[in-house]
């Protein structure tokens, strides 16, 4: 009995030990204090604005130093998290922005958008690449990054990331050199290189802005990650960058985020620049004579060429440039987009139609239906390069479709023509 008594004891014990320590421990931890960092300008130095300091650069592709205690201030509009702006920094106050040269990457990480930054401009150099003025450091002769072991010692955080400046809204033709370096807002615009990617894969892509009547460029780059997204249809507002290279304005998107009210439904059904120096997704019939459709090249525009001209010879022609299938039963709001160059025969002449059909499927084309589209534009002579327009497919329906462009020529009337940029958009089902 004495034996259970000592039990019983032994386990009221293990269960009141716990539970004064549970009840001894507090349920609030310790939080760690937030570290907001705080500038306090040096004695001596003094705050310019940002358009006072880029004035100072008044000459093209000369190097200013900076030898005087300067600092300028500004609230951070960039990012590079999706890869279109690389190793820039952007920051603006209200006078205008300034681009600042970094060789960092992730900088959005240090720098987040809406982060008010001072950065001491002594030691530093004003310059500018193809027109855009920065401040970095000298490099080969030219303006060049801030070395990223060096950044601590120019860019000073102060307090914690707040609001990001409002985009200005301008129009196309409002736009200043004012507005470089700034956050700028197109509203009611829309993209003429409907789905298309934003970039190619290789390259950096400049696609077209439009307000239906002037035209402002967007660049992106093809470390994007969103290059490969298809442009988007109809109008909507764009917010960006100004930049400028050469003569050229350039707008740069920091995400899709910057994209507002526009359609991502358009697919691209058909897309062929015959840049491969084949006929790429289309096939080429020769029906009569002895010239074919072949794959060209001229100061960098790549087509598709036909004549009936050649080594001093003129000989009648019938030759067909035949799409793909496509099935526009999936689609709505089909349209047809090129362009033609021609030259040696006469505006109108029909040396060059456009075609549809319905129950095509390979072979001699002669043998299937064809019904003639009429609302394309075509190049009237001289080279003249001539964008079709718009065209309508949207009445044509059916699961095995096929566009062709069909040549033909005489003895005495051998036009030239030239073919290219060939696309079918539509909205999918």
């Amino acid at each position: 009995m004495k034996t259970l008594n000592v039990i019983r004891k032994i386990w009221v014990l293990l269960l009141i030990v716990p539970a004064i320590f549970l009840a001894g421990c507090s349920k609030n931890f310790d939080v760690p204090p937030v570290n907001v960092p705080m500038f306090q300008l040096p004695d001596g130095a003094s705050i310019i604005s940002i358009k006072a300091l880029k004035n100072r650069h008044t000459v093209l592709a000369q190097l200013d130093s900076i030898n005087d205690d300067v600092y300028v201030t500004g609230i951070v509009v960039s990012s590079d998290a999706t890869g279109n702006i690389y190793k820039s920094l952007y920051i603006q106050d209200t006078s205008g922005g300034l681009l600042i040269s970094l060789d960092a990457t992730n900088m959005y990480n240090m720098y987040p958008l809406g982060q008010r930054i001072y950065v001491k401009c002594k030691g530093l150099f004003l310059g500018d690449y193809n027109g855009m003025t920065q401040l970095g450091m000298p490099y080969s002769g030219t303006i060049g990054r801030i070395p990223s072991v060096l950044m601590s010692q120019y860019l000073f955080l102060h307090e914690l990331p707040g609001a990001i400046p409002v985009a200005k809204v301008v129009t196309i033709p409002t736009i200043t050199s004012n507005d470089l370096g700034t956050l700028i807002k197109l509203e009611n615009v829309r993209f003429v290189d409907v789905a298309m990617p934003f970039s190619d894969a290789l390259v950096s892509t400049n696609r077209t802005i439009s307000d239906g009547t002037n035209t402002l460029i967007l660049r992106t780059s093809n470390y994007a990650t969103f290059r490969a997204t298809l442009i988007p249809d109809s109008t909507g507002s764009i917010t960006g960058i100004l930049g400028v290279f050469g003569t050229d304005l350039q707008l740069y998107i920091r995400d899709l985020n910057d994209l507002v009210g526009f359609d991502y439904s358009t697919q691209l059904l058909v897309n062929e620049s015959f840049a491969s120096g084949t006929m790429g997704t289309f096939t080429q019939y020769n029906v009569t004579g002895n010239e074919v459709w072949a794959a060209s090249s001229y100061s960098g525009s790549t087509f598709a060429k036909i004549s009936g001209y050649t080594a001093g010879v003129y000989s009648a022609n019938e030759d067909w440039l035949i799409s793909p299938t496509m099935n526009l039963d999936n689609y709505t709001h089909e349209v047809l987009k090129f362009f033609t160059m021609m030259n040696y025969g006469a505006a109108g002449d029909g040396s060059l139609r456009v075609y549809y059909s319905n129950d095509y499927v390979s072979g001699d084309p002669t043998t299937s239906t064809w019904t003639e589209i009429t609302t394309a534009t075509l190049s009237a002579g001289a080279w003249a390069n001539t964008l079709s327009g718009d065209v309508d497919l949207s009445a044509i329906t059916g699961t095995n479709v096929h566009i062709a462009f069909k040549y033909t020529c005489t003895t005495s009337n051998v036009a030239t023509w030239e073919l290219g940029g060939i696309m079918v958009k539509g909205k999918h089902n």
